[in-house]
C-alpha cells in the first residue's frame, strides 16, 4: 500500500507527535506545527490524534493513490481536488488506486494535514516517528518529500472504516491575524519587566525568516539592553526570545533546546498550535494572562474537544 509523491511542495513532511522527555540530549520537540489540525485529520479517518500524517507547508502538492484507502484533510488549504474534483476538507473521502489528490496552496495560514486510514512507514527514532529537519531525523529519511517518494503503508486492522465530518463549532478559523495569549518569561522581571508590557502594546508582522524552527517578528523594537550578556537557559516551543536587535523571536515546533537571549514571554500551551499556522506577513497581538489562567483555559480548550476527539492533549 502506497502514496507516490507528485509535486512535493515547498515543505512536506512527515509529521506526528514530538519527540518528548529528550530535550536534556538536545532534541527538538518536532512533531506537527500545528497539533489540533493533526488530531482533527486523523479522527476523521479513525486514528489516533497524535499518530503520523503529512504536513504540507505554504504552496500546493500533488499526490497519487496506489491503493483505496480513507483519507482527511485538514488546514489552510485554499481546495482539496481529487481528479479535478473539488472536495470537502474535515470530512472522510475514500478514494481508489490511480486517484490524483491535488492539496491546494495555504490562503490564508500555512499549514495543512493529509490523514490516510493506514499506519504510515516512518523512520523510528527515540520512540517517535516525527521527521527532525534541522538533525536530519525520523520521518522519511529525516527529509522534506520530493517528487517521485514513494510512501509505503501498512493497513490497522484496528482502524474501522468510518464516515465523519468535524462539528462546525470546531473547525478551525484559519486567518494572518492572531491573538496569542502569553505568560511572562523567566527575564521579564526587576529591569526588564517592562518588556512583557511593550511587547503587548505592539502589533508585530512576522518577516521573511519563518520556518519551522522559529519566527522573526518585526515591529516596534523593544529595549536589549543585556540582551546577549546572559547565560544559555532552557527554551522551548513558544518561547518569545529577545535578541540584541530589539526584535523579538518566536520559537516554533523544532526550537532548539537552549538560548542565550532573553525569555521575555512563552505562549500559553492552550495557542501555541497556532504558531503552526502563522507565514510571513502574518500579524500577531500578543495578550499577557497569569499561568493560574493559562492552565484553566487549557483545560477548558480540551474539555471542548473531547466532546468530539475524546482523550486529547495539545503541545
Amino acid at each position: 500500500m502506497s502514496i507516490t509523491v507528485l509535486k512535493a511542495g515547498l515543505q512536506t513532511t512527515l509529521q506526528g507527535a514530538p519527540f518528548a522527555g529528550h530535550r536534556h540530549l538536545g532534541m527538538p520537540a518536532a512533531g506537527a506545527a500545528d497539533c489540533l489540525s493533526l488530531a482533527l485529520a486523523n479522527f476523521l479517518v479513525g486514528k489516533s490524534c497524535n499518530k503520523l500524517a503529512i504536513e504540507i507547508t505554504l504552496t500546493d502538492a500533488l499526490f497519487q493513490m496506489d491503493e483505496p484507502c480513507s483519507i482527511s484533510v485538514v488546514g489552510a488549504a485554499e481546495y482539496v481536488r481529487i481528479n479535478g474534483r473539488d472536495r470537502p476538507q474535515h470530512q472522510s473521502l475514500k478514494v481508489i488506486a490511480g486517484d490524483q489528490l491535488d492539496i491546494g496552496p495555504s490562503r490564508p495560514g500555512c499549514r495543512t494535514y493529509l490523514s490516510v486510514s493506514a499506519n504510515i512507514h516512518a523512520d523510528q527514532l527515540l520512540d517517535g516517528q516525527s521527521t527532525c529537519l534541522a538533525a536530519g531525523l525520523g520521518g522519511f529519511h529525516g527529509r522534506a518529500l520530493r517528487k517521485d517518494d514513494i510512501l509505503a503503508f501498512t493497513p490497522d486492522s484496528l482502524v474501522a472504516a468510518v464516515e465523519r465530518t468535524t462539528p462546525e463549532g470546531l473547525r478551525l478559523h484559519y486567518s494572518d491575524d492572531r491573538v496569542l495569549r502569553v505568560i511572562r518569561g523567566p527575564e521579564a522581571v526587576d529591569a526588564r519587566a517592562r518588556l512583557l508590557d511593550d511587547l503587548c502594546r505592539t502589533q508585530y508582522v512576522v518577516g521573511a525568516r519563518a520556518n519551522r524552527m522559529g519566527l522573526a517578528l518585526e515591529g516596534a523594537p523593544l529595549s536589549a539592553r543585556d540582551s546577549s550578556n546572559m547565560s544559555s537557559a532552557a527554551v522551548f516551543p513558544g518561547t518569545i526570545q529577545l535578541p540584541p536587535s530589539g526584535q523579538p523571536y518566536l520559537l516554533g515546533a523544532d526550537a532548539q533546546t537552549t538560548g542565550g537571549y532573553p525569555r521575555i514571554a512563552q505562549v500559553i500551551k492552550a495557542d501555541r498550535h497556532l504558531i503552526g499556522q502563522l507565514g510571513a506577513g502574518a500579524r500577531i497581538q500578543f495578550v499577557e494572562t497569569t499561568t493560574d489562567r493559562a492552565t484553566e483555559i487549557y483545560q477548558e480548550k480540551l474539555s471542548l474537544l473531547k466532546s468530539w476527539l475524546g482523550q486529547i492533549k495539545l503541545w
